[in-house]
């Protein structure tokens, strides 16, 4: 089949514009489609009008010292982008293309060029211009939200801190208080009742030297009562004093002063002690501590040593896993631990049968170690020895 084309008509009937001109700007010719985009009529335009004309003064500009430079460079230009002036003065976006048509030699005849109208086009970018916008709205709105979401986590989680911690604080005042009634019920009940009893022998007594005998037994009491109250006044104040003030502490040096504090003892016992802090030789701690923490095992070790052979205690410092721990060892009684294990720390307990005993001594150190955020454990056997492990320092 034959098909005929009136490529006038194609010309003319053409989505986007054609127009010719020449060297200079003067369009030569048009397409209908030109003057439709422009709302001329063809004498008004054809050898009347430049291409200038119908472009604003920025485009001017433009298609002077640009736009003709790469057409006269290159010989052709492609979508370069101007706002065309229609009759009534308003403007609509086009996109434009350029040839130039030159003769045998060389010479620029004519330019042919194409004009679209991006109108719609510029609509849809202008509207996935501002979806984008919106968007970017959004997401700096998500943004906010989830570092506002994330803040509030934060928040939570150093709430939940904060009440562990004084659910921590809790327990420690509950078992204060339970230590405190303890000592309520057992230490300080019977020598209340005792000088209850004292008081109503010296009032029944009317002989001055039963009188003289019963005062100095008031003395005695009084003497064992206020001790009581002494130490339960100052294990209260190192679970209170949560200010302590850390310093530099090098452990040769208190556990010198340590072996010259129970010097006497050490004579009187025979015992043999020896130290090796080699591992960690200092640490960040209240000194206050250190000493009474080394001064109590130094003297659990040396009051409940075996009678059965020379007293050996060495104390040393180890590191592990970033924690600085202090390890005291002796071969002294030892502690059943299956069968006191779980009241060892506790406020006025004794397991062994000695004149010396109080049951306050590790009671103390044990509340002293915790109150820096410390451990103790202990590992024992029956008339073979003991060993406590502190973690002093946790996380260095």
């Amino acid at each position: 089949m034959n098909h005929t084309i009136d490529y006038k008509e194609l010309y003319n009937t053409s989505p986007c514009g054609y127009f010719c001109s020449l060297p200079d700007g003067t369009i030569i010719d048009s397409n209908k489609r030109f003057l439709e985009f422009t709302n001329y009529e063809r004498e008004e335009v054809i050898e009347k009008k430049k291409v200038t004309d119908f472009l604003s003064a920025g485009g001017k500009i433009y298609f002077e010292t640009v736009y003709s430079q790469i057409l006269k460079l290159g010989g052709a230009v492609e979508e370069i982008n101007f706002d065309f002036v229609k009759k009534d003065g308003t403007k609509f976006p086009v996109l434009i293309n350029s040839v130039e048509i030159k003769d045998t030699e060389g010479r620029h005849l004519f330019t042919q060029s194409t004009v679209f109208n991006i109108s719609q086009r510029k609509e849809y970018e202008l509207e996935l211009l501002i979806a984008k916008r919106k968007a970017d709205d959004l997401s700096d709105e998500l943004i906010q939200v989830n570092k506002e979401l994330r803040s509030s986590s934060e928040l939570i989680l150093q709430q939940k801190l904060q009440l562990e911690e004084f659910n921590h604080h809790l327990k420690n005042k509950n078992k204060q208080l339970s230590n405190f009634a303890h000592i309520a019920s057992h230490n300080l009940r019977a020598p209340v009742t005792n000088l209850n009893s004292l008081l109503d022998f010296y009032n029944e007594s009317t002989d001055i030297e039963d009188r003289a005998m019963l005062f100095a037994k008031f003395e005695k009491v009084i003497g064992h009562l206020t001790e009581t109250l002494n130490e339960l006044i100052e294990s209260v104040k190192i679970q209170e004093n949560v200010n302590i003030t850390h310093e530099p502490v090098i452990f040769d040096i208190v556990f010198d002063k340590t072996i010259e504090t129970l010097e006497g003892q050490i004579l009187e016992s025979k015992a043999v002690v020896t130290s090796n802090f080699s591992e960690a030789t200092n640490i960040e701690y209240p000194k206050i501590y250190l000493e009474s923490i080394m001064l109590n095992l130094l003297s659990n070790s040396i009051r409940y040593r075996s009678p059965d052979r020379i007293p050996k205690i060495h104390f040393c410092t180890e590191i592990n896993n970033n924690e600085i721990t202090l390890i005291a060892t002796d071969n002294g009684l030892g502690i059943d631990l299956k069968k006191h294990g779980h009241r060892l720390f506790g406020l006025s307990n004794t397991f062994h049968r000695h004149p010396d005993s109080k049951g306050v001594g590790l009671f103390m150190t044990k509340t002293q170690i915790e109150a820096i955020g410390g451990s103790i454990g202990v590992e024992s056997e029956v008339d073979k020895g003991t060993t406590f492990k502190i973690i002093l320092k946790k996380n260095i």
